[in-house]
């Protein structure tokens, strides 16, 4: 099966969690750390610990009810009975919401992809669900071509991206400057905590206006 790719904003959303075992609570880290509107939690025997406990989470400690995905805008099935699973899957179906089966991919609407993150930078991996070990070895070798670097790198890029846009040069001419800075040893500066050489870098490759603010720019990398 072919899988349209997507990111998604979250961040008014609401997002249900059946089951809070093992995968279970590997989903509801990832929608806190996505910023998901609301997460409900359900799952009659499991607790949370208090350090994952956000204001905007919810756990209902009690059995899954159909009735339960109304209003919701993603599910995630997690338990390890498939009867349950499969009731979630179905009230889904009924009330047209995305839902993922965690154990089953195939039943549910869609998958979740092997993802590295280097805050800003995301970088996700999916063989469609034919081989996940494929993936988590993609995912090893990304990990060791997009170190921590590639982090400040973002952040770096977006800032210049703010100073270069103003100044109302032809796309061609950032498009120039964007790759000039991407094709230098800027992740290598970086990497290297080597401030003096980044600025030497930057001042050559930017326009003369956006000069006064490399330095503090530089600063907040660090």
């Amino acid at each position: 099966m072919r899988y349209f790719p997507v990111f998604l904003n979250l961040r008014s959303k609401t997002c249900l969690v059946v089951g809070a075992g093992p995968v279970g609570k590997r989903k509801i880290s990832t929608l806190i750390k996505c910023s998901a509107g609301k997460i409900v939690v359900i799952d009659p025997r499991a607790t949370l610990e208090s350090n994952i406990k956000p204001d905007n989470l919810v756990f209902k400690a009690r059995p899954f009810r159909p009735e339960d995905v109304q209003g919701c805008h993603l599910v995630f099935a997690c338990t390890g009975d498939p009867d349950i699973n499969l009731q979630v899957i179905m009230a889904c179906r009924e009330e047209n919401i995305w839902c993922n089966a965690a154990r089953n991919p195939d039943q549910g609407d869609f998958i979740l992809p092997a993802v590295l993150n280097r805050d800003d930078l995301v970088l996700a991996v999916s063989t469609c669900g034919t081989s996940p070990a494929l993936s988590a070895r993609i995912k090893k070798e990304l990990i060791q071509a997009y170190g921590p670097e590639y982090s400040h790198l973002t952040k770096l890029m977006s800032e210049i991206r703010k100073l270069v846009l103003p100044l109302g040069l032809p796309q061609k001419a950032n498009q120039k400057i964007f790759e000039g800075i991407l094709d230098s040893r800027a992740a290598q500066l970086i990497d290297q905590g080597d401030r003096e050489g980044l600025q030497d870098l930057l001042q050559r490759l930017l326009p003369s206006k956006t000069h006064n603010h490399i330095r503090e720019i530089i600063n907040d990398l660090f």
